[in-house]
């Protein structure tokens, strides 16, 4: 398949701004074969047009790239109708070289982070990634797993450590998951009836519930615990929650 053009983009862009793969595997928090395929165009080694979006939008907005043209030049090659006219060149190089700021590119990462899995769980509602009845490799983003119960599962939690954090997660009243999640590490559950989720020594992470972003929770001085339900839109905060 001939290059599309992006990940020669990508790849000048990086060597513009002088960081190597494993600095910016590093910086991103994406794995080095990942960055490899996104420069080289194999878009089909990771694991979906959804996974590659994010990757890519991830990744242009790291090197300063227009993003938005980055993907509209994604969707032409993958034979999607595009509205817009035909992108400018993916890579200016009177933009400016440095490097984002520590604090500016932790936000943006933040972002990307939440952007990519609101998509995952949209696309999985939907129906498509249940096609080849194959959930696609991990790549930072877990799909939901298997319900420990018969019953159709009703709640569904992802979690998104926005620092180092110590969790506790119960479903339906059965501890399943107790440990240290690294930063940017995301986890979900699904339960039949409650999902409840604690930081015994407290933090603050993104929830999506039932596929609804609700935003950052907790503090990063007290415990907080939470226990969700099908039929309730906020958290049941337990001791030491946000109300």
């Amino acid at each position: 398949m001939p290059l599309i053009g992006i990940g020669p983009a990508l790849r000048k862009a990086r060597e513009q701004r002088g960081r190597s793969i494993d600095e910016a595997s590093r910086d991103t928090k994406i794995r080095v074969d990942y960055l490899h395929a996104l420069e080289r165009e194999s878009f089909e080694a990771l694991g979906g047009d959804v996974y590659a979006r994010g990757f890519l939008r991830s990744y242009s907005q790291y090197l300063g790239l227009d993003q938005d043209k980055v993907l509209a030049a994604f969707a032409k090659s993958m034979g999607e109708s595009e509205p817009t006219e035909v992108p400018e060149p993916l890579f200016q190089p009177d933009r400016p070289s440095s490097p984002l700021h520590p604090a500016d590119r932790t936000r943006s990462w933040l972002i990307a982070g939440a952007v990519v899995f609101v998509l995952v769980v949209v696309a999985a509602a939907l129906g498509m990634l249940s096609r080849s009845h194959t959930t696609p490799p991990s790549v930072g983003l877990p799909a939901w797993p298997p319900s420990v119960h018969a019953t159709e599962p009703r709640v569904k939690v992802g979690l998104i450590a926005q620092h180092e954090i110590d969790a506790v997660v119960s479903v339906d009243g059965d501890q399943v998951f107790s440990g240290l999640l690294a930063a940017q590490e995301a986890r979900n559950f699904v339960a039949v009836d409650e999902i409840s989720v604690s930081f015994p020594r407290g933090g603050v992470v993104r929830l999506i519930v039932n596929g609804e972003d609700r935003g950052e929770l907790g503090t990063s001085e007290q415990p907080y615990s939470a226990t969700f339900y099908p039929s309730s839109p906020t958290p049941s905060p337990g001791e030491g929650g946000l109300p």
